[in-house]
């Protein structure tokens, strides 16, 4: 089974402290780390109001197509791609999308696969408050089978 996973404004929702958490563990101290750190430091939002500007904290999001935002996206992807994954089960990224294949040969054994892989990505997700599109996420059994396993 392949199952495409599409994550939902990805670009949008990666939070600060993932990508800091991320430079953090490459443990290579150079002066490109620390100014990727001091991009994200100390940022702040400003409104220009009817009375005064108004500021909060910016803890989230990168432009989509600047020159930086992949970055930042790969060092979180790194993680998730870094998991000690199954044998029968492999993960490929492709930008913000993921791709999922799990070759196992049985009905039950390859049901409690998928939701074994599904449920490590999930984590991921939840961990960096990352969503994942299902509306432009889908699966394709790849099989005799006429009717496979439901994988949610």
């Amino acid at each position: 089974m392949v199952i495409s996973l599409d994550m939902h404004s990805a670009s949008d929702n990666l939070q600060y402290s993932s990508i800091l958490n991320s430079l953090n563990k490459l443990n290579f101290n150079s002066n490109n780390t620390e100014n990727l750190k001091d991009i994200l430091t100390n940022r702040e939002v400003v409104l220009q109001t009817a009375q005064d500007p108004v500021s909060w904290p910016q803890q989230k999001g990168c432009v989509q197509n600047s020159c930086i935002g992949p970055i930042f996206w790969n060092l979180v992807a790194n993680e998730i791609l870094s998991e000690e994954w199954p044998s029968s089960i492999h993960l490929q990224a492709f930008a913000d999308d993921f791709v999922l294949v799990v070759a196992e040969s049985t009905g039950e054994k390859f049901k409690s696969t998928a939701q074994e892989a599904l449920s490590i990505f999930k984590r991921w997700t939840d961990k960096h408050h990352l969503q994942i599109s299902s509306e432009n996420s889908c699966k394709i059994l790849i099989s005799k089978l006429v009717n496979g396993p439901t994988i949610k």
